[in-house]
């Protein structure tokens, strides 16, 4: 009996852990997750920067901000972040048959590198965005080097990238885990 209590309240004690810790799938790209702490972060980062775009170029604030606070436009921030981390796993997925990790990782490297020589961008990065200049590297620079490495790639094939993303996106074995968003084939679509 006390191993069975036991047993409990450690299935107890981990799901606690993974709702705190947001590590719960909300989607899934064949075997691969992406998390909610993941999709959550990166909602909030284009949420900031949509915030950040309206304010500069809509000289009436406090309608940018009813904007980006009605639900219409929300809901369409999570389609297209959803949509653009399921575009992700499948370009990291078809680069990592192409290639050996080192190559990868040293492409992306010189890559991110050749964007950041010379500048210091940390305060640009955190005054639009709200990120540190790691996290960006995370969220922005490396899903987008990894985006021009394909396209180079395929380029070198004669072959378009927007035809092999949307090859991929049929192929691809989606299941979408957030309420109001579904997959259709051919990417993220509200339901």
């Amino acid at each position: 009996m006390k191993f069975l209590l036991w047993i409990i309240g450690l299935i107890t004690i981990g799901g606690i852990y993974i709702v705190i810790s947001q590590s719960y799938p909300v989607a899934f790209v064949g075997w691969q997750s992406i998390s909610a702490q993941n999709f959550n972060d990166n909602f909030n980062t284009a949420v900031f920067y949509y915030g950040k775009v309206m304010e500069t170029y809509n000289k009436n604030a406090t309608s940018s901000i009813e904007s980006i606070n009605s639900p219409a436009v929300k809901t369409e921030i999570k389609r297209a972040v959803m949509d653009k981390s399921i575009e992700n796993i499948l370009i990291l997925n078809e680069l990592e048959k192409r290639l050996k990790n080192s190559e990868l990782d040293q492409m992306v490297k010189n890559k991110i590198d050749e964007i950041l020589k010379g500048q210091d961008i940390e305060k640009q990065v955190a005054t639009i965005y709200a990120l540190s200049l790691n996290a960006f590297k995370e969220r922005v620079l490396i899903p987008e080097a990894r985006l021009e490495i394909l396209q180079a790639r395929l380029m070198l094939e004669n072959k378009n990238f927007d035809d092999w993303l949307a090859s991929a996106k049929k192929q691809a074995k989606v299941v979408i885990l957030v309420p109001g968003l579904g997959w259709n084939g051919e990417g993220v679509a509200v339901k």
